[in-house]
């Protein structure tokens, strides 16, 4: 969840716009959106990583439970048991964590593509007042 916080706290920065800063934020706003499209498909990859990882602990744990048991195991019960190991549940947090960034990240990617109209229509507002 460190990482989820530290994006939310990176996002509400960059979507702060206001009459000094529009101009900045319009010459900005490619390299932004560029920024946090990395930031998803690095997250994208990571959880890739991690259910690989998952699933190579899984195995290897397997074994060792059905190795290490005195009376023959059966399979399923195998991957029962490995799928209450500390390993594997620390790692399917971590999975949980990053769908949850993953949305996220999505989510501000829709909204740094609506930004474009956003400054437009401060745009149009401010030659309105000057009338």
């Amino acid at each position: 969840m460190e990482l989820l916080q530290r994006y939310i706290k990176e996002v509400s920065a960059d979507l702060v716009i206001d009459d000094f800063n529009l101009k900045n934020v319009q010459l900005k706003l490619p390299a932004t959106k560029h920024c946090w499209v990395a930031r998803l498909i690095e997250a994208k990859i990571e959880k890739e990583n991690l259910i690989k990882t998952k699933k190579a602990s899984k195995k290897a744990i397997i074994k060792d439970v059905i190795c290490a048991s005195p009376v023959k195991i059966s399979q399923a019960a195998a991957e029962q048991a490995a799928e209450r190991h500390d390993t594997i549940l620390s790692i399917t947090n971590k999975i949980k964590e990053y769908d949850l960034v993953i949305m996220y990240l999505e989510k501000v990617e829709k909204v740094l593509h609506q930004m474009t109209w956003d400054c437009k229509n401060i745009i149009e507002i401010n030659k309105l007042e000057q009338l």
